[in-house]
């Protein structure tokens, strides 16, 4: 019942797939690849809200309440996408209770993240910042050895808030603990050292 009317879309890097403030028709799970939420300002400058991968879904607040996008969408990477007609989702969570609170947790949890993202770029260096960004890529990865920085290094300093150079400059800073970067591969030789770099950045 909840895949009526739903189909598979591609994107390619670099495409578009909603703008904010245009009307909300559905909500998409990422099959493959990697998407990147952002907002413009006014000023034309444009702010990293999040980035959603393999297995996560993004659109349900906005598509499920009739409200325009906040955000706009576009895929940083090759992607496929399962798209989910909103108004048919809306008619289904109208019979069935425990469907909507299932659609909306995800939106409840992304809340969550996206409030500590906004304390970490309130109280935190670039330092403390790219060294927590490094131990969640790790955490994800589960494993040891060279990490694959999941996108490029203009995203990532948008992610974190911070300017291209100071991302470089930062880097450049964490090769005396250890870590080492190139053009797409993170080398840590001891991840247990990072959570330390984090307390020296703030102390």
């Amino acid at each position: 019942m909840l895949l009526k009317d739903a189909r598979v879309q591609g994107l390619r890097a670099g495409q578009v797939l909603f703008l904010q403030d245009e009307p909300s028709d559905a909500l998409f799970v990422v099959l493959e690849g990697w998407i990147k939420l952002y907002r413009t300002a006014a000023s034309g400058i444009e702010a990293v809200v999040g980035t959603m991968r393999d297995g996560q879904s993004f659109g349900e607040a906005a598509a499920l309440c009739g409200q325009p996008w906040p955000v706009s969408a576009e895929a940083i990477s090759p992607a496929r996408l399962l798209r989910l007609d909103a108004r048919h989702v809306r008619r289904l969570l109208q019979s069935d209770p425990a469907l909507a609170t299932s659609m909306l947790a995800p939106a409840f949890q992304r809340l969550q993240q996206l409030i500590a993202h906004i304390e970490v770029l309130k109280t935190c260096t670039s330092v403390h910042r790219v060294a927590e960004f490094l131990l969640d890529l790790i955490a994800e990865c589960d494993g040891d050895g060279p990490v694959a920085l999941p996108y490029n290094k203009a995203l990532i300093a948008g992610r974190l808030g911070i300017k291209l150079e100071t991302l470089s400059r930062t880097f450049a800073r964490l090769r005396d603990h250890g870590v080492q970067v190139d053009a797409t591969t993170v080398h840590i030789e001891d991840v247990v050292r990072l959570p330390d770099v984090m307390v020296e950045a703030v102390s």
